[in-house]
């Protein structure tokens, strides 16, 4: 009896390492850490006031293989801005700071999947995860933020060789549920993209992304069915490089038993550069955004651009004051790679209102506090210099100052701002 019992031991314990060995655990990492100072926040004259911070932010991924056909995705974050936790105690010590889970104690699972090789070319992935689409004009994890997007649902990968497919079915959020009507009201997205693959240089680029944003009909919040269509082509011709954003938002933006009011925002974005590679690799890019805003609400069409979950840090100003929605701007810049890892750049930004009587949106990263602007299109000028520097694959720092004076939305509104805004940015990011 014990040999038999010694004998199956050994046999579970031989399956077991043989089902390990056929299991592949890899980890990857990145811990950054930022420091921010913004002087004259408020824009006010006299009233100079200033505020710094330091915010870190850890991630680590764990990827579980199974052959070449499973995996499984795990990303944890912990991020904080110093010394934020308990930070209205007035006391000299503070012991107890650290002993509550909260914003800047707690770990977060920012993704968590399971992605299944279904054929050739064609993938599968249901789960907690980041949707990073093209150049992230339209869906973007958004890394510059503390914690990234993510999404919930399901995503199927399809690779004809010529062109990749993808569809998404993000349950975007749940709603409460009000009788008769459905039992479990949710807004979802269904995402659909393709992009085209080993293309001429001079359509390097070339995606279509489409979105249908529905929303189960209840009492409390309405109901919506609105589409978005995306259009980006990009390339290179003759040194020159060139890439051309649009969007179009219709159908129901939100209904209720008074009103149907309907979505009916746009955007385009352009931008061209040429590069000088032989002359420490210079390059000029100028850029042109717009996008649609509504000054009349009540009239049952939505101007206003919903600008879904787009990298919001990658365009507009590095200071991130403004985000897309009823915004246009101007973007002229140069750059230069005076070693092979480091870069250096400045760049001009002219902000306004796309309709000078409707609202501003915040930048999702935005610093400032809510503005209060005057009905005129001016918001002001932005001047961003910024350098990057790399030592060696695993470590860099990034540094911008950036300097807002502000236009006659500002300097007309009820509380002037006159003052010039000026940010300091310092970070260093490690990647494992």
């Amino acid at each position: 009896m014990k040999r038999l019992v010694l004998l199956a031991g050994a046999t579970l314990v031989m399956s077991s390492g043989a089902q390990a060995q056929d299991t592949e655990v890899k980890h990857n990492g990145e811990f950054r850490v930022r420091y921010y100072n913004d002087m004259t926040p408020s824009g006010v004259k006299n009233e100079p006031g200033n505020k710094s911070d330091v915010a870190t932010r850890l991630k680590l991924g764990l990827t579980m293989r199974k052959g070449e056909d499973l995996q499984a995705h795990v990303t944890m974050l912990h991020q904080t801005q110093l010394g934020a936790d308990n930070s209205g105690q007035t006391t000299l010590v503070n012991t107890t700071r650290y002993n509550t889970v909260n914003d800047n104690n707690g770990i977060l699972v920012n993704q968590a999947y399971g992605w299944w090789k279904a054929g050739e070319g064609f993938t599968m992935k249901a789960g907690r995860f980041n949707v990073d689409i093209g150049g992230g004009e339209f869906f973007s994890s958004d890394n510059w933020k503390q914690v990234p997007h993510t999404h919930e649902g399901f995503h199927v990968g399809y690779d004809t060789g010529f062109a990749m497919f993808n569809g998404f079915l993000i349950q975007d959020k749940q709603l409460t549920a009000s009788a008769p009507l459905d039992s479990d009201p949710e807004q979802h997205n269904l995402i659909l993209t393709g992009d085209l693959k080993n293309m001429p240089e001079v359509i390097k680029t070339a995606n279509i992304t489409v979105v249908n944003i529905a929303r189960s009909e209840t009492a409390g919040t309405g109901s919506a069915n609105a589409q978005h269509v995306g259009l980006t082509v990009g390339g290179e011709v003759a040194g020159f490089t060139y890439k051309a954003v649009y969007a179009q938002q219709f159908g129901i933006a939100s209904k209720t038993a008074a009103l149907e009011t309907k979505a009916k925002g746009n955007m385009f974005d352009v931008t061209l550069g040429y590069g000088l590679p032989e002359t420490m690799g210079l390059k000029f890019f100028a850029n042109y955004h717009m996008d649609s805003g509504d000054d009349n609400l009540t009239d049952g069409d939505d101007g206003n651009y919903v600008a879904l979950y787009y990298d919001s840090h990658r365009y507009g100003g590095m200071m991130d004051l403004f985000g897309w929605g009823n915004l246009s701007y101007y973007k002229v810049g140069a750059a230069v790679v005076p070693a092979d890892d480091l870069e250096v750049g400045l760049q001009v930004i002219g902000f306004s209102k796309s309709k000078e009587n409707a609202a501003i949106f915040a930048n999702a990263n935005s610093r400032q506090a809510a503005y209060a602007v005057a009905n005129k299109s001016d918001l002001g000028m932005e001047l961003d210099v910024y350098a990057t520097k790399k030592y060696g694959p695993s470590f860099m720092i990034d540094a911008h100052f950036g300097a807002f004076m502000p236009g006659a939305a500002f300097k007309d509104a009820t509380v002037k701002k006159e003052a010039t805004i000026l940010q300091v940015m310092l970070a260093g990011t490690m990647m494992f």
